[in-house]
């Protein structure tokens, strides 16, 4: 029989081991504090991310404020405590539990993937941060100067599509310049450098150096064929030629159609290219992006231009079609998106 106070033998091993997870615990939450505070400020909507390796600051955030919470957990649930702690320790605990909850799907939500820009095979000293989630996505152009990125553009997506990710985008050094196209709303979608880029870069001196993977390949970029279709689904094709006035007639129709003055996204006029100025090798195509001062009834105005100047209507998932045989028009209304009307004009071109 043991005299009072004194206590079993087992019960100071349990103590000390108890003292030790407390300790441990402890100072992975000061390590995952200390993080968080160095990430939170870049995970925030601003024109400066962090990126380390394939993580953002967003990612980086979420997963320390995780690993803090659940330290804590561990903490409040090891530390030794006398029953008249209990009143405070149980809610604590509960409360935890929850936090530990929360901040789990936090961080399954946070998905966020980083993809540098390759250019035949080189680095381009950018990256592209993209995150989806249901039918939404984003994406930011981020120029790098070591584990920080200066955000440079945007990325114009529908549908949850992450191109970047999925290597669904051409990138083309020009010059000064580079010059990139990416995918809208699926990876299965033709890519062709005959259109206008989704934006234009400056070139810059990269590191990285080359032999890497990314993108598509320029020169393997299929030239669309006409396609054969049934009596009543639209015209038959026509014989390739030159189609680059009634491409550059149409983009001018579309342009002299809408209400108002149609302007870019940083308010500048937009003007349809003269046919001159079009390529013609083995494909043409112009691509437009404006505001009018009301685009639901720009949006219509022109869709009726295209059917009196003779194009067949097709319809598609989130977006309006016409072809003539000759030359295939593309429309979306994402003003609820980028407040802009988006339209593509393509044709198969060669110059007899």
């Amino acid at each position: 029989m043991t005299s009072d106070g004194q206590q079993p033998p087992g019960e100071p091993r349990e103590l000390r081991a108890r003292r030790r997870t407390v300790v441990v615990a402890s100072l992975v939450f000061l390590v995952a504090t200390a993080v968080f505070a160095v990430a939170r400020p870049f995970s925030t909507d601003g024109d400066r991310e962090l990126i380390v390796g394939p993580w953002t600051g967003a990612v980086i955030a979420a997963a320390s404020a995780t690993v803090a919470i659940v330290a804590l957990s561990v903490i409040a649930f090891a530390v030794p405590a006398r029953r008249w702690w209990w009143a405070l320790l149980v809610p604590l605990r509960l409360l935890l539990v929850l936090s530990t909850l929360v901040a789990g799907l936090w961080l399954t939500v946070t998905n966020d993937s980083v993809t540098p820009i390759v250019a035949d095979g080189c680095a381009t000293g950018y990256v592209v941060s993209e995150r989806s989630f249901l039918f939404g996505a984003s994406g930011e152009v981020l120029r790098m100067d070591g584990v920080i990125g200066t955000r440079v553009a945007r990325t114009v997506v529908d549908d949850g599509h992450t191109p970047f990710a999925q290597g669904s985008y051409i990138a083309v050094v020009d010059g000064d310049s580079l010059r990139v196209w990416n995918t809208f709303e699926s990876s299965t979608e033709d890519l062709r450098t005959s259109s206008a880029p989704s934006f234009v870069l400056p070139r810059v001196n990269a590191d990285a150096g080359c032999g890497l993977a990314g993108g598509r390949d320029p020169a393997a970029t299929p030239t669309p064929r006409p396609t054969v279709v049934a009596d009543g689904e639209g015209p038959a094709p026509s014989a390739v030629g030159d189609a680059r006035e009634e491409l550059s007639r149409m983009a001018a129709l579309t342009l002299g159609a809408v209400v108002g003055t149609p302007r870019d996204a940083a308010g500048a006029p937009v003007s349809a290219p003269p046919a001159a100025d079009l390529p013609c090798d083995g494909t043409t195509g112009v691509s437009l992006a404006f505001a009018t001062d009301d685009n639901a009834a720009s949006y219509a105005a022109i869709l009726a231009a295209w059917t009196r100047a003779g194009y067949a209507a097709d319809r598609a998932m989130q977006e309006d079609r016409r072809d003539n045989g000759t030359v295939r028009l593309s429309a979306r209304d994402r003003s609820s998106i980028d407040g802009l009307l988006h339209f593509s004009l393509t044709a198969d071109c060669l110059i007899g």
